[in-house]
């Protein structure tokens, strides 16, 4: 029998987590450059807008995803890092 402690747990857990975050994040910055602007201005623009445009509106909905997928991460990266989590 295999024995993994806590730590070890945690440790394979947070490495996933980070790798996690930094492909979300590249991905948020391919967007930002692509278009010059942040996800906030570029969200304001696009629903400013009178004339449609569907990539904008395509590129639009995958960058509100990796948003909150991003803030889903950085919430389970603070909770991990004080300690709140538990190993079942």
């Amino acid at each position: 029998m295999v024995v993994i402690d806590k730590e070890k747990v945690k440790d394979m857990y947070y490495a996933n987590l980070m790798y996690e975050h930094h492909r979300v994040t590249e991905k948020i910055r391919l967007f930002e450059k692509k278009y010059g602007v942040s996800f906030g201005e570029f969200e304001k623009s696009l629903k400013d807008s009178e004339k449609e445009d569907f990539e904008k509106w395509d590129d639009y909905m995958e960058w509100k995803g990796y948003e909150k997928v991003l803030q889903k991460l950085t919430k389970e990266k603070q909770e991990l890092a004080v300690g709140n989590y538990k190993v079942s």
